[in-house]
């Protein structure tokens, strides 16, 4: 079977590739986002970036595009990744309850 998260066979745990592969583009990312600045050249204080920043969070557009974005990153990356994770766990609640019940038949029976 074709393991998706990249556990290496031989030992067991995590495989580099993936782990270089994301710091080699999150490195690409930040050097071209570093080199478009570059021609702004301006100096920004912690007390303006978080004041840009609350600026930001209280655009209601910026919110509801935020909250959009989440769901619908929800709905089709998340929720089918745990979907099996929560059919178990349903089905390991069933069984306990099951047992719970046939308990609790047998006590009231031997009353």
């Amino acid at each position: 079977m074709h393991d998706d998260i990249g556990m290496d066979e031989q030992t067991g745990g995590f495989s580099a590739a993936p782990i270089i592969a994301a710091a080699a583009a999150a490195g690409i990312a930040a050097f071209l986002i570093r080199r478009s600045r570059r021609s702004e050249e301006r100096i920004e204080t912690p007390a303006t970036v978080a004041a840009a920043a609350w600026q930001k969070a209280k655009d209601e557009d910026f919110r509801r595009e935020a909250v959009s974005t989440t769901r619908d990153w929800l709905w089709s990356r998340l929720l089918p990744e745990l979907k099996p994770i929560m059919l178990d766990l349903l089905q390991g609640v069933k069984e306990l309850t099951d047992q719970g019940f046939k308990r609790a038949e047998k006590a009231v029976k031997d009353l």
